[in-house]
């Protein structure tokens, strides 16, 4: 009996792009990682070329999401704003894979150079990992002292903030403590931003990151964290939100959010669920040349925080 329901829940999270689960939000609803074939993984450019290869099933499209200031709005693809985020995973690097492309009437990142821990208030894409699914308060231990806020932040589940171009260097940071994972191009976290457009007006932003997941961060060191094995079936608790603001720089015009609950920045337990899916069979046999090595081969000059040409 008890591999009779093991089986009909490895059938019932392996076909369609969203599934019934247990856990988070949505209830019953769970989205799915597509598996990279090791030499398909993408490279962290901002360049969402690498993407093509992840069938339309496992986009997460703009009327997924919910918008915690003006929930009563119906949610679809408009001028305002659209998005499509997908979310792919690697079984040899163990290494978690987000993109995004957004579309937005207007793209504000008006902060001052140096103001790093107001980043949240350009539009961004905000990240929430719970690689265990462990769920609980993970962050913003009000009722604790400075120091000991410092030690919980961050250490049971992450999260991550992008936002660019930038006004200076900083455009990926990690609520935490822990900067050896918060680099953009580091060992365990790689984040790229390209956006193309006019700052204050229409444009497209694309946002690309790359994880190893963790089950407990340690401030000091990855050597001293407890790295998350990854799995076939796995399930992780995710959440993506994008900040929208327009005419007030202070003032949201909309938050939206995959899992449509407040507080993801404090509870991972107001998280989505997200499926690592199993390597698809069409990439069962290895191909001669990977994204990686034709891009490389292209010899194209291009920056992190925006387009060079």
């Amino acid at each position: 009996m008890v591999a009779f329901v093991f089986l009909a829940l490895v059938l019932q999270i392996t076909v369609g792009s969203v599934k019934p689960v247990l856990g988070h939000y949505p209830e019953g609803v769970g989205y799915r990682a597509f598996q990279f074939p090791d030499h398909l993984v993408p490279v962290i450019d901002g360049d969402l070329k690498d993407w093509e290869v992840v069938g339309d099933s496992y986009a997460i499209l703009t009327g997924q999401f919910h918008d915690l200031i003006n929930p009563e709005v119906e949610t679809s693809d408009s001028d305002d704003f659209a998005v499509r985020l997908m979310v792919g995973w690697n079984k040899a690097e163990n290494r978690l894979y987000i993109a995004a492309q957004v579309r937005d009437d207007i793209h504000q990142i008006d902060r001052p150079p140096g103001s790093t821990t107001v980043i949240w208030e350009d539009d961004a894409m905000e990240l929430f990992i719970d690689a265990d699914h462990s769920g609980g308060q993970f962050a913003n231990f009000t009722e604790l002292s400075y120091e000991e806020r410092i030690q919980r932040n961050g250490v049971e589940a992450n999260h991550f903030v992008l936002a660019g171009p930038p006004p200076d260097e900083d455009f990926f940071v990690n609520f935490s403590a822990a900067a050896w994972y918060a680099l953009s191009d580091g060992p365990y976290t790689e984040a790229a931003v390209e956006f193309i457009g006019v700052l204050g007006g229409e444009g497209v932003t694309n946002y690309e990151v790359m994880l190893v997941p963790f089950d407990r961060v340690n401030i000091n060191a990855a050597f001293q964290s407890e790295e998350h094995i990854l799995w076939e079936n796995e399930i992780l608790g995710f959440n993506v939100e994008f900040n929208d603001f327009d005419v007030y720089s202070a003032l949201f015009d909309a938050k939206w959010s995959l899992s449509g609950q407040h507080n993801s920045y404090r509870f991972s337990d107001r998280f989505a669920d997200l499926i690592l899916m199993p390597l698809e069979g069409t990439f069962t046999v290895v191909e001669s040349i990977s994204w990686g090595r034709l891009k490389a081969s292209l010899h194209t000059e291009r920056y992190h925080r925006g387009v060079s040409e």
